[in-house]
């Protein structure tokens, strides 16, 4: 995968990624949901369409190749790295048609996700002129990581971003702060502290690797306010408010569309996958849900039965 300077541009392969890995400078922040947005919002649907075929077709070839299989595996199917994917696989073109759908879910998403670009958008009328310095400052300012660059300068964002892309950092931050937000609604600092508490401690579920990151708790507290900061405006149209309950459901989306390999991530799991397919509005099919089930079934436990147990 190309590379590209982390002040200047982002690979186009990341951005329109599908799979792990993610290599370049963005840290996985601006990993694959760039991409998921231009599919969704494309003139035709032929491209959506393609998407959920070879889907759904890689579902089918993945439980096939299982039943036939003469190797025994410790897991069964879908429950095998091959099935989790698929199901997951499956998932995502759901969540693409759902913001290709909803126009106001699919501007939020989008919103939401410029703040993680480490690179300005090309002008589409002079795309050879360089940007002024005002508007050098003026993208500083409106952007999480070139910020944070600023502030704790090069080389310590650097460093930072070779770590958060091997820890799902950003899709944590996002998937945190939707769990936050779910629990504390309006109490804006309260939903805050939460999720630097989350981020800066070690708990069972982290992604591996987090021990690393807690060498830079200061860029970890700073990345959470800033997020936070950016919320509000985003949810009411610059009006400055408290309550970003409006936001919730972008939040989940980014975190999804971001994250390289959401079947390893619990938090994007339990906090981003699992309420969007319970969502009605996201109109996920049927039998995705149950490739999700058959596939997590830690994170969808079989109903109780008639007796309780």
């Amino acid at each position: 995968m190309a590379s590209t300077s982390a002040r200047t541009g982002h690979s186009t392969n990341c951005a329109k990624a599908r799979t792990p890995p993610c290599e370049c400078a963005c840290g996985g922040a601006e990993h694959g949901w760039q991409g998921a947005l231009a599919v969704a919002s494309a003139p035709s649907d032929a491209e959506l369409r393609d998407l959920t075929i070879k889907a759904d077709e890689a579902w089918y070839e993945g439980k096939r190749g299982a039943e036939i299989s003469s190797t025994r595996s410790r897991k069964p199917w879908p429950q095998t790295k091959e099935g989790q994917s698929a199901a997951i696989g499956s998932f995502v073109p759901e969540v693409v048609r759902w913001l290709r759908r909803i126009r106001d879910m699919y501007g939020a998403t989008e919103q939401l996700g410029e703040r993680f670009c480490i690179s300005r958008r090309k002008n589409k009328n002079e795309p050879r002129r360089s940007p002024t310095p005002e508007e050098d400052r003026q993208f500083v300012k409106d952007h999480v990581i070139p910020r944070l660059r600023n502030e704790f300068g090069g080389p310590c964002i650097d460093a930072f971003q070779v770590k958060a892309r091997k820890t799902h950092f950003w899709c944590e931050l996002l998937a945190q702060s939707a769990d936050a937000l779910r629990e504390y609604n309006e109490q804006y600092d309260r939903a805050q502290q939460a999720v630097v508490s989350a981020l800066t401690s070690m708990a069972e579920k982290r992604p591996n690797g987090w021990t690393a990151l807690l060498q830079n708790a200061d860029v970890i507290e700073r990345a959470v306010e800033l997020v936070f900061e950016y919320l509000p405006p985003l949810a009411t149209g610059g009006l400055l408010t408290r309550d970003v309950s409006s936001l919730l459901w972008p939040v989940r989306v980014l975190a999804l569309l971001m994250c390289r390999e959401p079947r390893r991530h619990p938090a994007v799991l339990e906090y981003c996958v699992k309420p969007i397919t319970e969502h009605g509005p996201a109109e996920v099919r049927e039998q995705v849900k149950d490739r999700l089930r058959e596939a997590f079934p830690l994170y969808w436990p079989p109903p109780s039965t008639a007796g309780g147990t």
